[in-house]
Protein backbone atom coordinates (compact mmCIF):
# COMPACT_ATOMS: atom_id res chain seq x y z
CA UNK A 1 0.00 0.00 0.00
CA UNK A 2 0.96 3.51 -0.82
CA UNK A 3 0.08 6.78 0.60
CA UNK A 4 0.37 10.07 -1.30
CA UNK A 5 1.09 12.12 1.55
CA UNK A 6 1.11 12.07 5.92
CA UNK A 7 -2.47 13.19 5.62
CA UNK A 8 -3.60 9.67 3.96
CA UNK A 9 -0.58 7.96 6.06
CA UNK A 10 -2.35 9.10 8.62
CA UNK A 11 -6.04 7.86 7.59
CA UNK A 12 -4.80 4.49 6.88
CA UNK A 13 -3.46 4.15 10.69
CA UNK A 14 -6.68 5.24 12.32
CA UNK A 15 -8.15 2.54 9.47
CA UNK A 16 -6.40 -0.34 11.72
CA UNK A 17 -7.40 1.28 15.24
CA UNK A 18 -9.61 -0.66 17.26
CA UNK A 19 -11.98 2.41 17.85
CA UNK A 20 -12.45 2.83 14.10
CA UNK A 21 -13.21 -0.55 13.78
CA UNK A 22 -15.82 -0.40 16.62
CA UNK A 23 -17.42 3.49 16.46
CA UNK A 24 -19.72 1.95 14.01
CA UNK A 25 -21.67 -0.19 16.88
CA UNK A 26 -20.38 2.50 19.85
CA UNK A 27 -22.84 4.51 17.57
CA UNK A 28 -25.79 2.23 17.53
CA UNK A 29 -25.41 2.00 21.17
CA UNK A 30 -26.10 5.22 22.07
CA UNK A 31 -28.52 5.20 19.26
CA UNK A 32 -30.69 2.08 20.65
CA UNK A 33 -30.64 3.88 24.43
CA UNK A 34 -31.64 7.21 22.63
CA UNK A 35 -34.88 5.21 21.67
CA UNK A 36 -34.87 2.73 25.27
CA UNK A 37 -35.13 6.95 26.39
CA UNK A 38 -37.62 7.71 24.56
CA UNK A 39 -40.18 5.48 25.27
CA UNK A 40 -42.80 4.86 27.12
CA UNK A 41 -41.70 2.61 29.95
CA UNK A 42 -38.00 2.69 31.59
CA UNK A 43 -37.46 -0.98 31.02
CA UNK A 44 -39.83 -3.72 28.88
CA UNK A 45 -43.02 -5.53 30.94
CA UNK A 46 -42.84 -8.35 32.53
CA UNK A 47 -46.00 -11.51 32.72
CA UNK A 48 -45.70 -13.82 35.60
CA UNK A 49 -48.14 -16.71 35.97
CA UNK A 50 -49.40 -18.78 38.90
CA UNK A 51 -51.03 -21.83 39.62
CA UNK A 52 -52.46 -22.95 42.90
CA UNK A 53 -53.61 -26.48 43.47
CA UNK A 54 -54.23 -29.38 45.86
CA UNK A 55 -54.07 -32.22 43.79
CA UNK A 56 -50.58 -33.68 45.72
CA UNK A 57 -52.23 -33.33 49.11
CA UNK A 58 -55.79 -34.15 49.37
CA UNK A 59 -57.18 -33.63 46.14
CA UNK A 60 -60.43 -31.77 47.16
CA UNK A 61 -60.41 -29.69 43.56
CA UNK A 62 -59.14 -26.29 44.95
CA UNK A 63 -57.73 -24.95 42.08
CA UNK A 64 -56.30 -21.49 41.55
CA UNK A 65 -55.09 -19.90 38.01
CA UNK A 66 -53.18 -16.05 37.91
CA UNK A 67 -51.93 -14.25 35.15
CA UNK A 68 -50.23 -10.96 35.92
CA UNK A 69 -48.63 -8.48 33.91
CA UNK A 70 -46.00 -5.58 35.58
CA UNK A 71 -45.45 -2.26 33.45
CA UNK A 72 -42.44 -0.05 34.94
CA UNK A 73 -43.06 3.68 35.00
CA UNK A 74 -40.82 6.57 34.90
CA UNK A 75 -40.31 8.36 38.04
CA UNK A 76 -40.88 12.09 38.38
CA UNK A 77 -37.68 13.16 35.79
CA UNK A 78 -36.61 9.92 35.45
CA UNK A 79 -37.01 10.35 31.47
CA UNK A 80 -35.65 13.69 31.29
CA UNK A 81 -32.65 12.64 33.34
CA UNK A 82 -31.51 9.94 30.97
CA UNK A 83 -32.39 11.45 27.67
CA UNK A 84 -29.67 14.25 29.22
CA UNK A 85 -27.33 11.60 30.10
CA UNK A 86 -27.42 9.67 26.47
CA UNK A 87 -26.75 13.18 25.10
CA UNK A 88 -24.01 13.95 26.93
CA UNK A 89 -22.70 10.51 26.49
CA UNK A 90 -23.39 10.62 22.15
CA UNK A 91 -20.66 14.30 22.47
CA UNK A 92 -18.47 12.23 24.82
CA UNK A 93 -18.30 9.40 22.52
CA UNK A 94 -17.61 11.72 19.14
CA UNK A 95 -15.04 13.87 21.08
CA UNK A 96 -13.56 10.62 22.55
CA UNK A 97 -12.97 9.89 19.30
CA UNK A 98 -11.57 13.23 17.60
CA UNK A 99 -9.01 12.98 20.79
CA UNK A 100 -8.00 9.24 20.11
CA UNK A 101 -7.33 10.94 16.13
CA UNK A 102 -5.32 13.58 17.60
CA UNK A 103 -3.28 11.23 19.48
CA UNK A 104 -2.76 8.77 16.89
CA UNK A 105 -1.69 11.60 14.94
CA UNK A 106 1.51 12.14 16.72
CA UNK A 107 3.00 9.07 16.79
CA UNK A 108 2.24 8.82 13.10
CA UNK A 109 3.95 12.67 12.80
CA UNK A 110 6.64 10.60 14.84
CA UNK A 111 6.85 7.40 13.61
CA UNK A 112 7.14 9.27 9.90
CA UNK A 113 9.86 11.64 10.54
CA UNK A 114 11.86 9.06 12.44
CA UNK A 115 11.70 6.92 9.29
CA UNK A 116 12.72 10.21 7.63
CA UNK A 117 15.50 10.88 9.68
CA UNK A 118 16.84 7.24 8.78
CA UNK A 119 16.73 7.22 5.47
CA UNK A 120 18.79 10.77 5.14
CA UNK A 121 21.60 9.09 7.23
CA UNK A 122 21.41 6.36 4.55
CA UNK A 123 21.60 8.79 1.88
CA UNK A 124 24.43 10.55 3.85
CA UNK A 125 26.11 7.41 4.82
CA UNK A 126 26.13 6.10 0.71
CA UNK A 127 27.86 9.23 0.14
CA UNK A 128 30.38 8.86 2.19
CA UNK A 129 31.40 5.45 0.97
CA UNK A 130 31.08 6.46 -2.16
CA UNK A 131 33.98 9.29 -1.97
CA UNK A 132 35.93 6.80 0.48
CA UNK A 133 35.47 4.21 -2.47
CA UNK A 134 37.17 6.69 -4.90
CA UNK A 135 39.65 8.20 -2.02
CA UNK A 136 40.85 4.82 -1.95
CA UNK A 137 41.39 4.30 -5.64
CA UNK A 138 43.10 7.65 -6.13
CA UNK A 139 45.39 6.84 -3.06
CA UNK A 140 46.17 3.14 -4.59
CA UNK A 141 47.03 4.93 -7.88
CA UNK A 142 49.80 7.11 -6.66
CA UNK A 143 50.82 4.24 -4.21
CA UNK A 144 51.92 2.41 -7.49
CA UNK A 145 52.87 5.75 -8.99
CA UNK A 146 55.23 5.98 -5.54
CA UNK A 147 54.07 9.21 -4.78
CA UNK A 148 52.50 7.93 -1.29
CA UNK A 149 53.46 5.44 1.14
CA UNK A 150 51.79 2.32 2.06
CA UNK A 151 50.37 3.61 5.64
CA UNK A 152 48.45 6.00 3.50
CA UNK A 153 47.05 3.49 1.74
CA UNK A 154 46.05 1.76 4.49
CA UNK A 155 44.48 4.45 6.33
CA UNK A 156 42.11 5.48 2.96
CA UNK A 157 41.41 1.44 2.93
CA UNK A 158 40.47 2.07 6.43
CA UNK A 159 38.28 4.95 6.07
CA UNK A 160 36.36 3.00 3.48
CA UNK A 161 35.70 0.17 5.69
CA UNK A 162 34.44 2.71 8.57
CA UNK A 163 32.33 4.54 5.64
CA UNK A 164 30.93 0.79 5.11
CA UNK A 165 29.80 0.04 8.31
CA UNK A 166 28.65 2.97 8.60
CA UNK A 167 25.67 2.51 5.66
CA UNK A 168 25.57 -1.29 7.54
CA UNK A 169 24.30 0.56 10.73
CA UNK A 170 22.49 3.40 8.84
CA UNK A 171 20.51 0.72 6.76
CA UNK A 172 19.68 -1.19 10.09
CA UNK A 173 18.33 2.05 11.42
CA UNK A 174 16.55 2.89 8.57
CA UNK A 175 14.61 -0.44 8.34
CA UNK A 176 13.71 -0.41 12.06
CA UNK A 177 11.97 3.18 11.71
CA UNK A 178 10.36 1.37 8.19
CA UNK A 179 9.07 -1.22 10.18
CA UNK A 180 7.82 0.57 12.85
CA UNK A 181 5.75 3.12 10.15
CA UNK A 182 4.64 0.02 8.59
CA UNK A 183 3.25 -1.59 11.59
CA UNK A 184 1.40 1.51 12.25
CA UNK A 185 0.15 2.64 9.10
CA UNK A 186 0.46 -0.66 6.67
CA UNK A 187 2.48 0.96 4.51
CA UNK A 188 5.55 -0.37 2.90
CA UNK A 189 7.00 2.92 1.55
CA UNK A 190 7.10 6.56 3.12
CA UNK A 191 4.85 9.40 1.52
CA UNK A 192 6.10 12.11 0.58
CA UNK A 193 5.76 15.66 1.32
CA UNK A 194 6.33 17.29 4.64
CA UNK A 195 4.24 19.98 7.17
CA UNK A 196 4.14 23.59 7.53
CA UNK A 197 2.46 25.24 10.16
CA UNK A 198 -1.22 25.94 10.32
CA UNK A 199 -1.89 29.42 9.53
CA UNK A 200 -4.63 30.34 11.54
CA UNK A 201 -4.58 27.46 14.79
CA UNK A 202 -7.69 26.96 16.92
CA UNK A 203 -8.17 28.25 20.23
CA UNK A 204 -7.29 26.53 23.30
CA UNK A 205 -10.57 25.72 24.23
CA UNK A 206 -10.90 23.79 21.32
CA UNK A 207 -7.92 21.33 21.23
CA UNK A 208 -9.42 17.89 21.32
CA UNK A 209 -7.98 16.46 24.29
CA UNK A 210 -9.67 19.48 26.55
CA UNK A 211 -12.54 18.87 24.67
CA UNK A 212 -12.87 15.44 25.18
CA UNK A 213 -12.68 15.98 29.36
CA UNK A 214 -15.17 18.61 28.79
CA UNK A 215 -17.52 16.20 27.43
CA UNK A 216 -15.91 13.57 30.20
CA UNK A 217 -17.32 16.21 32.74
CA UNK A 218 -20.66 16.85 31.23
CA UNK A 219 -21.18 13.16 31.24
CA UNK A 220 -20.35 12.51 34.76
CA UNK A 221 -22.37 15.93 35.85
CA UNK A 222 -25.38 13.69 34.29
CA UNK A 223 -24.72 10.54 36.01
CA UNK A 224 -24.54 12.47 38.87
CA UNK A 225 -27.90 14.17 38.09
CA UNK A 226 -29.24 10.84 37.43
CA UNK A 227 -28.09 9.21 40.76
CA UNK A 228 -29.07 12.09 42.77
CA UNK A 229 -32.65 12.11 41.42
CA UNK A 230 -33.07 8.62 40.75
CA UNK A 231 -33.25 7.84 44.50
CA UNK A 232 -35.28 4.53 43.99
CA UNK A 233 -35.99 1.45 41.20
CA UNK A 234 -39.04 2.52 38.89
CA UNK A 235 -42.20 1.61 40.43
CA UNK A 236 -44.00 -1.06 38.29
CA UNK A 237 -47.91 -1.06 37.95
CA UNK A 238 -49.42 -4.87 37.78
CA UNK A 239 -52.68 -5.76 36.04
CA UNK A 240 -53.62 -9.61 36.77
CA UNK A 241 -56.40 -11.99 36.36
CA UNK A 242 -57.28 -14.55 38.27
CA UNK A 243 -59.71 -18.02 38.10
CA UNK A 244 -60.11 -19.93 41.01
CA UNK A 245 -62.61 -22.57 42.52
CA UNK A 246 -62.88 -23.76 46.30
CA UNK A 247 -63.68 -27.67 45.53
CA UNK A 248 -64.07 -29.78 42.71
CA UNK A 249 -67.84 -29.32 42.85
CA UNK A 250 -67.89 -25.60 42.97
CA UNK A 251 -67.56 -23.30 39.69
CA UNK A 252 -64.54 -21.58 38.69
CA UNK A 253 -64.97 -17.70 39.16
CA UNK A 254 -62.65 -14.96 37.63
CA UNK A 255 -61.52 -11.64 39.69
CA UNK A 256 -58.92 -8.60 38.19
CA UNK A 257 -56.43 -6.71 39.98
CA UNK A 258 -54.75 -3.74 39.72
CA UNK A 259 -52.27 -2.72 41.96
CA UNK A 260 -48.57 -0.68 41.91
CA UNK A 261 -45.57 -1.80 43.29
CA UNK A 262 -42.93 0.99 44.43
CA UNK A 263 -39.74 0.35 45.32
CA UNK A 264 -38.38 1.92 49.27
CA UNK A 265 -35.15 4.24 48.62
CA UNK A 266 -32.50 3.04 50.76
CA UNK A 267 -28.60 4.46 50.89
CA UNK A 268 -27.23 1.67 49.81
CA UNK A 269 -27.99 1.76 46.59
CA UNK A 270 -27.69 5.31 45.99
CA UNK A 271 -24.86 6.69 48.51
CA UNK A 272 -22.07 4.42 45.85
CA UNK A 273 -23.63 5.84 42.78
CA UNK A 274 -23.70 9.41 43.95
CA UNK A 275 -20.22 8.87 45.04
CA UNK A 276 -18.82 7.74 41.99
CA UNK A 277 -20.33 10.07 39.78
CA UNK A 278 -18.86 12.67 41.95
CA UNK A 279 -15.76 11.41 42.26
CA UNK A 280 -16.09 11.15 37.94
CA UNK A 281 -16.61 14.71 37.64
CA UNK A 282 -13.94 16.22 40.45
CA UNK A 283 -11.38 14.38 38.47
CA UNK A 284 -12.57 15.44 34.96
CA UNK A 285 -12.90 19.28 35.94
CA UNK A 286 -9.42 18.86 37.78
CA UNK A 287 -7.57 17.13 35.03
CA UNK A 288 -9.06 20.11 32.61
CA UNK A 289 -7.39 22.79 34.16
CA UNK A 290 -4.06 20.38 34.31
CA UNK A 291 -4.81 19.53 30.24
CA UNK A 292 -5.27 23.38 29.86
CA UNK A 293 -2.04 24.40 30.93
CA UNK A 294 0.03 21.50 29.22
CA UNK A 295 -1.15 22.14 25.78
CA UNK A 296 -0.47 25.86 26.06
CA UNK A 297 2.63 25.06 27.63
CA UNK A 298 3.23 22.56 24.75
CA UNK A 299 1.95 25.27 22.18
CA UNK A 300 4.58 27.76 23.30
CA UNK A 301 7.56 24.99 23.99
CA UNK A 302 6.97 24.17 19.42
CA UNK A 303 6.69 27.47 18.82
CA UNK A 304 10.63 27.94 19.86
CA UNK A 305 11.66 24.71 18.64
CA UNK A 306 10.54 25.60 15.22
CA UNK A 307 12.35 28.86 15.28
CA UNK A 308 15.21 27.04 16.56
CA UNK A 309 15.07 24.84 13.68
CA UNK A 310 14.74 27.59 11.16
CA UNK A 311 18.41 29.36 12.31
CA UNK A 312 19.54 25.66 12.65
CA UNK A 313 18.66 25.20 9.08
CA UNK A 314 20.57 28.80 8.28
CA UNK A 315 23.73 27.93 10.24
CA UNK A 316 23.95 24.54 8.78
CA UNK A 317 23.65 25.43 5.32
CA UNK A 318 26.10 28.33 5.66
CA UNK A 319 28.37 25.72 7.00
CA UNK A 320 27.66 22.96 4.55
CA UNK A 321 28.60 26.04 1.93
CA UNK A 322 32.21 26.66 3.74
CA UNK A 323 32.95 23.17 4.02
CA UNK A 324 32.53 22.40 0.16
CA UNK A 325 34.28 24.55 -0.67
CA UNK A 326 37.03 23.64 1.31
CA UNK A 327 36.67 19.95 0.22
CA UNK A 328 37.17 21.31 -3.46
CA UNK A 329 40.17 23.30 -3.01
CA UNK A 330 41.77 21.01 -0.49
CA UNK A 331 40.48 17.68 -2.83
CA UNK A 332 42.51 19.50 -6.11
CA UNK A 333 45.27 20.55 -3.33
CA UNK A 334 45.90 16.82 -2.42
CA UNK A 335 45.84 15.52 -5.97
CA UNK A 336 48.79 18.09 -6.96
CA UNK A 337 50.30 16.53 -3.49
CA UNK A 338 50.12 19.63 -2.18
CA UNK A 339 48.87 18.09 1.25
CA UNK A 340 49.33 15.05 3.15
CA UNK A 341 45.75 12.13 3.56
CA UNK A 342 45.19 12.96 7.63
CA UNK A 343 44.40 16.59 6.35
CA UNK A 344 42.22 15.08 3.12
CA UNK A 345 40.63 12.80 5.31
CA UNK A 346 39.81 15.55 8.06
CA UNK A 347 38.46 17.73 5.17
CA UNK A 348 36.19 15.11 4.03
CA UNK A 349 34.55 14.08 7.21
CA UNK A 350 33.85 17.88 8.00
CA UNK A 351 32.08 18.11 4.65
CA UNK A 352 30.28 14.66 5.44
CA UNK A 353 29.37 15.83 8.61
CA UNK A 354 28.15 19.47 7.16
CA UNK A 355 25.66 17.73 4.48
CA UNK A 356 23.94 15.32 7.20
CA UNK A 357 23.58 18.46 9.37
CA UNK A 358 22.09 20.10 6.34
CA UNK A 359 19.79 17.41 5.86
CA UNK A 360 19.02 16.49 9.80
CA UNK A 361 17.97 20.46 9.74
CA UNK A 362 15.79 20.38 7.50
CA UNK A 363 14.12 17.33 8.40
CA UNK A 364 13.97 18.76 12.09
CA UNK A 365 12.18 21.64 10.96
CA UNK A 366 9.50 19.90 9.45
CA UNK A 367 9.64 17.72 12.56
CA UNK A 368 8.72 21.31 14.51
CA UNK A 369 6.36 22.20 12.16
CA UNK A 370 4.54 19.00 12.72
CA UNK A 371 4.70 19.07 16.73
CA UNK A 372 3.24 22.64 16.70
CA UNK A 373 0.39 21.04 14.57
CA UNK A 374 0.14 18.42 16.83
CA UNK A 375 0.24 20.84 19.73
CA UNK A 376 -2.62 23.00 18.49
CA UNK A 377 -4.27 19.83 17.91
CA UNK A 378 -4.59 20.11 14.18
CA UNK A 379 -4.45 16.69 12.34
CA UNK A 380 -2.47 15.63 9.57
Amino acid sequence: AHAQGLHDAFEKAWERQPAFQAQGYRAAELAARAKAAGSWVPAPPSVALRERSDRFNGNAGIREFETELAVPLWLPGQRDRQATLVNAETDLQRDALAAARWKLAGEVRDAYWQARSADADVVVARRRLDDAIGLAVDVERRLKAGDLARTDFNQAKGAEQAARAAVGESEVRKSRALQSFALLTGLGALPDGTEVPVASPPSVPDHPTLRALERTAAAADARLRQAAGDTRDSPELTLGWRRERSSSVDPYAATVTLGIRIPLATDSRNEPRIAAANAEYIEARTAIARQKDLVEAEIVASGRELAQARDALALAEERQRLAAENDQLLGKAFRLGEIDLATRLRIAAERYAADADVSRSRLDLGRAASRLNQAFGVLP
